[in-house]
């Protein structure tokens, strides 16, 4: 879990080449428009909102959230039962904290085998890096995840395992913090 742009996709590339652990990754899916620099199926299922809908009608959703008041992300059940349920693999997921709350407050039974990691960054870094990798934001946006950012901090403190501030860390001190994480809950 993690702020807005504190690296989580960056960090979920960087596991994905890692040969010594064992993980599976889970996909979120999303009702937002795909960005210029982003690969379909990649790390995100892009969805319609009509679509996601129906799955809602069908109850096919372990969580979900409208995200940053715009856009709504979620995790299929079906995906984590597949390949962690059924074959007692070790499941990666990017997941919003509020989303973390709603799992443990639903799905009593998963509670005891979540490992939790958030990863923080300063209202200031979140600005710098969104100039640097985004053309162009809305003020209304940039106010939402803003919002977002001071309430994900809080809950973080209260629901997390381990939270990581990324503002001054490098991005080597931070994968490396997180995999030692992993390595440590991984049976």
């Amino acid at each position: 879990m993690g702020i807005s742009w504190a690296g989580k996709g960056t960090l979920i590339e960087w596991l994905k080449q890692q040969e010594d652990i064992e993980l599976e990754f889970l996909k979120s899916y999303v009702t937002r428009p795909i960005r210029e620099w982003e690969i379909p199926w990649n790390i995100y299922n892009f969805i319609s909102l009509e679509e996601f809908k129906k799955w809602i009608e069908n109850d096919e959703f372990l969580e979900y959230e409208l995200n940053h008041w715009l856009h709504y992300y979620w995790t299929k059940y079906s995906d984590l039962v597949e390949n962690w349920i059924d074959k007692w693999k070790n499941v990666l997921k990017e997941i919003e904290v509020k989303w973390l709350r709603n799992i443990f407050e639903n799905n009593h039974q998963l509670k005891d085998n979540i490992t939790s990691i958030f990863l923080d960054i300063s209202e200031e870094t979140l600005i710098e890096r969104i100039n640097k990798r985004w053309a162009y934001m809305s003020e209304e946006e940039l106010e939402n995840r803003k919002k977002s950012l001071k309430l994900e901090k809080k809950e973080s403190v209260l629901i997390c395992d381990y939270i990581i501030d990324t503002t001054h860390n490098s991005k080597e001190e931070t994968l490396n913090k997180v995999l030692e994480i992993i390595k440590s809950k991984i049976k």
